[in-house]
């Protein structure tokens, strides 16, 4: 059997102790929190990076790792014995990660570089995914085109309190957030894999009614679904995964694994607190 290893970027959501759960390699991401540069997940928890959004009311600025800092990583990795390495990152769109693993040239090593044009914890899934198929004896190459195929079907679906920080991102027009803000409007937003980027797929007036859409989504598509992996993830508003895991007990209790994070702080730093929301990932 050949030694493979996977790798993922903090932008997973793999925490420390998934990492170890799974045997999957974490590289971390940087956060400036008062000129302060911390490695998430190792120097920095979400829940301590979003009471610090929510006592200064601004977003930090985030960093991926240095060419040197990927290149230790690489020799870890060969180092434990490892041949070949498959990278998955979160979407490109969000990070130069994926572009600086692709550009990095290593000796010893063959690397398989993946952009699962996803974020948070699908991405980890699509992870957990490809350590299963390592398990099961498939070829390094096999994997890699496996994984790239079934990336297209994984889905995150989630919703933010505040139109503030996303807009501060970028990521909507601020005029949309005026509105939205005036009319109590929240959004619930797709990371489509079939361009890596967001989309707000459905508009609400209230929480209560966010819930009885994300029960209609999880309807739609994990209805038609055998097998699937299943996460629920919040960002510093655990109240609301906690609602939502209850609202989606039936899917939950039907998945073949079932996973809750916390948005990872490079992600937050684009939606801010009050995030929750579901995703999922079919399996064979």
């Amino acid at each position: 059997m050949e030694k493979i290893a996977v790798l993922v970027d903090t932008g997973s959501d793999i925490d420390l102790e998934k990492s170890k759960e799974f045997g999957i390699y974490l590289m971390p991401f940087y956060v400036n929190l008062d000129g302060e540069f911390y490695k998430e997940q190792e120097e920095l928890k979400a829940e301590d990076f979003y009471k610090w959004i929510e006592k200064n009311e601004k977003l930090p600025k985030t960093s991926i790792p240095s060419p040197g800092e990927l290149k230790e990583k690489f020799d870890q990795i060969k180092n434990d014995g490892f041949e070949k390495l498959i990278i998955i990152t979160i979407s490109k769109n969000f990070t130069g990660f994926y572009n600086l693993c692709s550009q990095m040239e290593y000796d010893g090593l063959e690397i398989a570089v993946i952009d699962s044009q996803s974020v948070a914890l699908t991405s980890g899934l699509l992870a957990i995914y490809t350590k299963d198929l390592i398990k099961k004896g498939y070829e390094f190459k096999e994997i890699v085109e496996m994984v790239e195929d079934k990336k297209k079907e994984s889905k995150i679906f989630f919703t933010i309190d505040t139109f503030k920080y996303i807009i501060a991102g970028g990521r909507v027009p601020k005029a949309f957030g005026k509105v939205g803000e005036l009319l109590n409007i929240k959004p619930i937003v797709v990371c489509d894999p079939a361009d890596g980027k967001y989309h707000i797929v459905k508009t609400c007036r209230g929480e209560k009614k966010v819930l009885k859409e994300m029960e209609k989504l999880a309807n739609e598509y994990l209805g038609k679904i055998d097998k699937y992996y299943m996460i629920i993830s919040n960002g510093g508003y655990k109240k609301g995964s906690e609602i939502l895991e209850e609202k989606l007990k039936e899917f939950k209790d039907k998945s073949t694994l079932f996973l809750t994070s916390q948005i990872a702080p490079s992600l937050g730093a684009n939606t801010g607190p009050g995030l929750f929301g579901f995703g999922f990932l079919p399996i064979d």
